[in-house]
């Protein structure tokens, strides 16, 4: 009996030996399994990871630079108004004044153009060559600087009439004098009313060059108004 046993758990034995050595390979084989689908998972969720990261540091960049590239945008823009302003400004500063210039110059009767004939009627006139000298010039009022371009004028209006009253003055290489201009429009443009020279020393004489007073504007003296009897 004993034998019979023995026998028996023998066989038993070698009839469940490789079962358990089947069962122990499965196990292996599950676990190896269960590993590379854990490090499949790992190295999906680790790659996953990584170009998450890299898309955040794309998105960051890419807006980073839209900041840098509108901001310097912006700047170039608020620059180049601001320069653009100043140009208009600078252009319309120069135009008012060129305008003022031109209506000056051009205008048919203004200081300037009666200036101008007075001075060409007194540096031609035979008697203030002859007591001025030759190389008769003209020139202003003397600025703080020294420069003489200022005319003094005076402009007024009567009975209607527009009119100017200029002084300047004139030096030869003899001696100095002062002329006194008064001119007023016409219906034709613009005439002298008088225009007279009078020698700063002695003797102090007065040169008429011109004087329309009592023929083309007023029969009489106007009361207010220069005398060449007064200014001898």
């Amino acid at each position: 009996t004993t034998s019979c046993l023995v026998s028996a758990s023998q066989i038993s034995a070698m009839l469940f030996l490789p079962l358990q050595k089947s069962i122990c390979q499965r196990c292996v084989g599950t676990q190896l399994t269960n590993h590379l689908w854990l490090s499949i998972g790992n190295i999906r969720q680790f790659t996953t990871h990584h170009h998450l990261q890299n898309v955040r540091k794309s998105v960051s960049k890419h807006v980073k630079a839209d900041s840098g590239s509108f901001g310097q945008k912006a700047k170039e823009a608020t620059r180049t108004t601001y320069y653009t302003t100043v140009v208009v400004l600078g252009v319309g500063v120069t135009g008012l004044m060129m305008y003022a210039i031109f209506k000056e110059l051009l205008s048919s009767f203004s200081p300037q153009t009666v200036y101008s004939a007075a001075v060409e009627k007194c540096i031609s006139h035979p008697r203030v060559i002859d007591f001025l000298g030759d190389s008769v010039k003209s020139y202003g009022e003397e600025s703080r600087r020294g420069r003489r371009q200022h005319i003094s004028h005076l402009s007024y209006e009567m009975e209607g009439t527009k009119g100017l009253r200029l002084k300047f003055y004139l030096k030869g290489h003899r001696r100095t004098a002062t002329a006194n201009v008064d001119a007023r429009e016409t219906s034709s443009g613009w005439e002298f009313r008088y225009l007279f020279v009078q020698l700063d020393s002695y003797p102090y004489e007065v040169i008429v060059i011109e004087d329309n007073r009592g023929t083309v504007f007023d029969s009489s003296q106007s009361p207010g108004l220069p005398d060449l009897t007064d200014s001898q």
